[in-house]
């Protein structure tokens, strides 16, 4: 008899116990799929054109000079179309200081005693950037490395 008042309860109880409640979550609070993200899909389109060897005026992956490569790269990962010359790109976005990088600012360096740019990059995160160099191909550098600091002129940010 003590059993058979114990059975309804414990039978209420499992029934609960095994049934969840949903929670709700915002839209804008549930985080996007990794390969989503700009940072690394930039990333990721970035590795796929390492090795294109340099070519003055290319525009493919037969080979590619600096501003071949940033219009690449921002028309596949932003759907933004750049100038073709590093000299007209750096007119475009606003300035950046250096300690306020992100992934996709333009870097903009000289390499000879004048006024203009002579070449740009590609700003990755974690101070490496990406560009077509004249001597290697498309490789990823440290920004960090003495040389590239000297030789870093200005940076530009253009929104996407």
């Amino acid at each position: 008899m003590k059993h058979r008042y114990l059975i309804f309860p414990l039978t209420l109880f499992l029934f609960f116990a095994c049934t969840t409640t949903p929670r709700f979550t915002s839209h804008n609070s549930i985080p996007k799929p990794t390969s989503q993200n700009p940072d690394n899909l930039l990333r990721q389109a970035a590795e796929r054109w390492l090795g294109v060897p340099y070519r003055l005026g290319g525009n493919d992956r037969r080979g590619i000079d600096c501003s071949g490569l940033a219009v690449q790269l921002y028309r596949e990962v932003f759907g933004i179309r750049l100038p073709r010359n590093s000299a007209r790109q750096r007119t475009l976005g606003y300035a950046v200081h250096p300690p306020y990088l992100k992934p996709g600012d333009l870097l903009f360096f000289r390499f000879k005693n004048n006024e203009g740019v002579e070449h740009v990059a590609i700003y990755l995160g974690n101070h490496q950037f990406i560009h077509a160099s004249q001597t290697r191909g498309v490789v990823i550098e440290n920004l960090n490395t003495p040389y590239f600091q000297h030789h870093l002129v200005v940076i530009r940010r253009i929104q996407h």
